[in-house]
């Protein structure tokens, strides 16, 4: 029996929590923590809305969830590496596996090089494994775009472009990302880092160029282009009025040699339709045998990364130790059996 721990429950963590409890059998899901003071002392089932029941109280302590011996430990808590170095040492400390939500924590050799070779070390001492993945990071611009590449003869040039719809973030990953500024607001939280947009371009960029052995000339460049509402447009929290930002275009360019390679162009807003927008996801390989993906309508970024989180424990668990990427991983896939029934070869 797999001893499944869950670190976070925001919007991934419960649906990680809801997705293992109702739809993924041979594991236990052991414990349950969570910085939000409301949910603790409440039962996980209830506060997930899950239909199976279980017997796990929601807590605030990671070393109390870590003292349960889990197996793997699912980290479905914040996206900058450097906030939760101390709680994956901690995992990596007590013997549990960690796949993360984490965008930075999917390739950290380039942003995070000594925290990257410290979890690195630290994993492999330890005999476990960790590793970062959801959508993007994880499948759109890396999983999925190298799989493509596995048809392509010479590759001059990949573009990607993927339209999400983020109206069911909540305000607080809204104003991370973007979302909710005027002008003047949105350019001043870009320049101090307050607003992030979208993390993890760079971290896909060098997963997909490494892995076609190749290197990047400089660093990954991004651009933001914010969009405004010309109305009033509702959120759940309340109405964001006409001149502030609805969404955003962020785009990640890399160049290979004297030449771009690689573009990636991710467009967040509250209400694609209204702006023209189509929701999907599209990735272009060209060369002498291009290849064209589309993935209509797109691929959820909640439901998705709460799925790459869950069907990826039993390669996580199989794996080598160390500090993985995707890339290092088998293919991930559903699994819908008993778990001690997957092929992992």
């Amino acid at each position: 029996m797999v001893k499944v721990g869950i670190l976070g429950l925001g919007s991934i963590g419960k649906h990680v929590s809801r997705l293992l409890l109702d739809h993924r059998q041979g594991h236990e899901i052991i414990g349950a923590v969570t910085l939000e003071a409301e949910f603790k002392g409440q039962p996980l089932a209830e506060v997930v809305g899950a239909s199976e029941q279980s017997n796990v109280i929601i807590g605030d302590n990671l070393e109390e969830l870590l003292a349960l011996n889990p197996t793997i430990v699912v980290d479905a808590s914040r996206s900058f590496l450097d906030v939760i170095e101390d709680d994956l040492c901690a995992c990596l400390n007590a013997g549990a596996n960690v796949v993360s939500s984490c965008e930075e924590l999917a390739y950290p050799f380039a942003r995070w090089p000594e925290i990257g070779r410290k979890i690195d070390n630290l994993a492999r001492q330890e005999g476990v494994s960790v590793v970062g993945t959801g959508m993007n990071p994880g499948l759109i611009f890396d999983s999925l775009l190298l799989l493509a590449t596995g048809a392509a003869w010479d590759i001059p040039y990949i573009s990607g472009r993927r339209v999400v719809d983020v109206s069911k973030f909540s305000q607080n990953i809204h104003r991370r990302l973007g979302i909710g500024y005027t002008e003047g607001e949105f350019q001043a939280g870009h320049s101090d880092g307050s607003i992030a947009g979208h993390v993890g371009f760079p971290e896909s960029i060098e997963i997909v160029i490494r892995a076609m052995g190749l290197k990047i000339n400089g660093q990954v460049s991004e651009e933001f282009d914010p969009m405004f509402s010309k109305g009033e447009t509702p959120t759940s929290y309340g109405t964001i009025g006409p001149g502030e930002t609805t969404g955003f275009s962020q785009i990640a360019t890399a160049q290979v040699g004297d030449r771009e390679f690689i573009r990636l162009e991710l467009i967040l807003h509250l209400d694609p339709n209204s702006a023209g927008l189509a929701v999907g996801d599209s990735v272009n390989i060209e060369g002498s045998h291009p290849v064209y993906l589309r993935v209509e309508p797109g691929m959820d970024a909640v439901q998705g990364t709460s799925a790459q989180l869950v069907n990826s424990i039993p390669a996580v668990v199989a794996a080598e130790p160390g500090l993985l990427t995707v890339h290092n991983l088998p293919r991930t896939a559903a699994w819908l059996g008993a778990f001690e029934d997957i092929d992992n070869r």
